[in-house]
């Protein structure tokens, strides 16, 4: 073997070793949702709705949806219901099985003419609820198509955006988020630089010290990317820095608060 094929086939074991690029690294949040409850509607209306709201979530860009058949057969090999499962603990198992960011646990509830979707997003390498959301929707079934576009609007805008620093020049950075993740010239992005890995004392990973650095607004945007200034003139930024929604860190900021109250040790929850 020639010297210069040495040296490429030792710079391709490096890449190979360092992982995916920025470039080609997901933005999406991979997640599952099991069946909705059913509570005074027949099971196959919370299946229905489920089923919406799975392709709706998926619609709105932000998300990898699971499909429901091989949710069924993990569930299955589990000796779980597919439908009701209400327990935490039981709703992480499943998501590590399924090799998913998050999965979600619902019901749908009827009062009246008004149905209620109640949905609650747990976090598995957290192995905690880091969103729950609820919508009404009045006038009957009929109605529940534009209830549940909404209730995955509202999902999709709390919760599910990253993106990586792609680029930096200046004061200005690329972001490999763009028109099609819903980006907008003024959006207000947290710079997010990897921490320290925390573990239980059997090793099972419960967090990590991520640090949000700094802010970057979103002055171009273009399809697959956009370009933001920092704001924060003292900081400095790197390739692969990690950026997510300001509103996504006021969750993850408010969640920390709640677990505080409760007397429990926190870190910050981040997909």
């Amino acid at each position: 073997m020639n010297k210069g094929l040495k040296v490429a086939l030792a710079f391709l074991f490096l890449f190979v070793l360092s992982g995916p690029s920025p470039l080609l690294a997901g933005s999406k949040t991979t997640m599952a949702l099991l069946d909705f409850d059913a509570k005074n509607v027949s099971q196959e209306s919370a299946d229905a709705v489920t089923d919406l709201l799975r392709t709706e979530l998926f619609n709105t860009g932000r998300f990898t949806v699971v499909e429901r058949e091989k949710i069924r057969r993990v569930v299955e090999e589990q000796n779980f219901q597919m439908s009701g499962l209400t327990d935490s603990d039981q709703a992480v198992e499943i998501g590590r099985l399924l090799n998913v960011q998050a999965i979600m646990l619902g019901s749908v509830t009827r009062l009246g003419s008004t149905h209620i979707i109640n949905t609650r997003l747990v976090n598995i390498r957290m192995g905690v609820v880091v969103l729950a959301e609820s919508i009404e929707c009045r006038g009957g079934e009929g109605n529940l198509p534009a209830s549940i576009t909404e209730l995955a609007a509202t999902i999709a805008n709390k919760i599910g955006l990253e993106g990586a620093v792609i680029h930096i020049e200046k004061r200005n950075v690329l972001v490999d988020l763009g028109q099609t993740d819903g980006v907008k010239v003024g959006d207000l992005l947290s710079i997010i630089r990897p921490g320290e890995i925390i573990t239980d004392l059997e090793g099972t990973v419960i967090g990590s010290r991520d640090e949000v650095i700094g802010t970057v607004e979103i002055v171009k945007v273009e399809e697959a990317y956009s370009e933001a200034k920092i704001k924060d003139e003292a900081v400095t930024f790197q390739r692969g820095d990690r950026v997510k929604p300001i509103g996504e860190m006021k969750l993850v900021q408010k969640e920390k608060k709640k677990k505080d109250q409760d007397k429990k040790p926190t870190v910050p929850i981040i997909f």
